[in-house]
């Protein structure tokens, strides 16, 4: 029954030691910023519009499920911009390009925080690193 309780204790320990050396880690630190940088609420909106702006401004369906089978679509765009509820091609334009922008900045954001998060996965296990990040979170809050 001792040694249970000093392996527990030792086990608890090393937990809490590991977890303090995450903490203070400049990798892990990076990858929290990358974190909560990702998880701005501004970016997502403006995917969120950008994607609303452009999709609603299509008359019909089957229009949309043209565009969306098509492999050019800044032709289609060109061609077909009277079957949109806009003035021009380059009204059409704009608002596609604007879609591909913000999906950009996300998938570029999330580039940083995965690529970031596989290098700490070489240092620490997954669940420690995944459990601080969580707690530090809770903590700001």
């Amino acid at each position: 029954m001792r040694n249970f309780i000093y392996i527990l204790v030792l086990i608890v320990s090393t937990n809490l030691y590991a977890q303090s050396g995450i903490e203070n880690d400049e990798l892990f630190l990076k990858y929290e910023q990358a974190y909560l940088n990702m998880n701005s609420q501004n970016e997502f909106n403006n995917y969120e519009q950008a994607i609303k702006n452009f999709y609603t401004s299509f008359v019909n369906y089957k229009d949309r499920s043209k565009f969306t089978k098509t492999k050019d679509k800044e032709r289609w765009l060109n061609k077909n911009y009277s079957k949109l509820n806009l003035n021009s091609a380059t009204e059409a334009l704009n608002l596609y390009n604007a879609l591909i922008n913000s999906k950009a900045i996300i998938d570029s954001k999330n580039k940083v925080v995965e690529d970031t998060r596989n290098e700490l996965l070489k240092k620490y296990d997954v669940n420690l690193v995944w459990e601080t990040l969580q707690n530090r979170i809770k903590a700001r809050k």
